[in-house]
């Protein structure tokens, strides 16, 4: 519901001069209504037991916020880097030597396409200032 009020407040547009709110919406509504189509017919299959595992979805959600409000403060390097790595070892359970490998290059080969390749505005980065 937040994503349906969010994408409204950027304007919709019309499909031929979309604003940008208007797919984020039109997701959003399809969400909603398929999560209305279960809460009436849940279906039939039995419903998967929460265990002490099933608190890894918590943990996934709170680590991408801690990434959202890093984000914005530090810039994209060190948050990509810690979440990547976090979600490669505890959740992914790789070898420390993949983790680190892939938590540094990630990120960096990502920086370069989306800030250097496609022009797309990154924050500017802590990590790229005390290099620099």
């Amino acid at each position: 519901m937040g994503a349906g009020i969010g994408s409204w407040q950027l304007r919709l547009g019309s499909l031929q001069h979309p604003e940008p709110g208007l797919w984020p919406f039109a997701i959003s509504l399809l969400v909603a209504f398929s999560a209305l189509i279960l809460l009436i017919r849940p279906g039939d299959d039995p419903v998967e037991q929460w265990t002490r595992k099933s608190w890894s979805i918590g943990a996934g959600i709170g680590i991408l916020a801690a990434f959202i409000l890093l984000f914005g403060a530090v810039g994209f390097l060190l948050p990509a880097a810690l979440t990547l790595g976090v979600w490669l070892r505890v959740f992914g359970g790789e070898s420390w030597r993949s983790t680190l490998v892939l938590a540094i290059a990630g990120p960096a080969v990502l920086y370069v396409i989306f800030n250097n390749l496609l022009g797309v505005p990154l924050p500017d980065d802590v990590l790229l200032r005390a290099f620099s």
